[in-house]
């Protein structure tokens, strides 16, 4: 899994990609030509202190990682940046409903993904 590490990655997904949201955090996704998947977590202070914005990220990434061993995105389906805005909610929510939540992104993800890599074709 390839991260996101400075500000001008994490822009560009903001200025010229897609947006989804979800009760738990906002996600941004845009193609990168570079043939993998990167993906960026933000956490503003608003959200709480270091050990609850770090907790939401410790969730978010092992997520991620469960998502990686067994992706629900068809192989071809590469080349994203994805970047997740979180919100409070995910604080305290049951995890099980935040792998929902990032199962159904992921889902339209690929989906927008398929669809633009399949208009660029014709």
């Amino acid at each position: 899994m390839q991260m996101l590490r400075n500000s001008q990655q994490f822009r560009r997904v903001y200025e010229q990609g897609h947006k989804i949201h979800t009760p738990f955090f906002s996600a941004f996704f845009l193609r990168n030509g570079a043939g993998e998947r990167r993906y960026g977590i933000t956490v503003t202070r608003k959200i709480g202190g270091a050990v609850v914005r770090n907790r939401c990220k410790r969730r978010l990434r092992e997520i991620m990682r469960k998502h990686e061993l067994c992706p629900s995105c068809p192989a071809y389906v590469s080349g994203f940046d994805l970047v997740f805005n979180v919100k409070s909610e995910l604080a305290e929510a049951n995890f099980d409903r935040i792998q929902e939540s990032f199962a159904r992104v992921m889902r339209k993800v690929c989906y927008e993904m398929d669809r633009s890599s399949s208009a660029e074709i014709l």
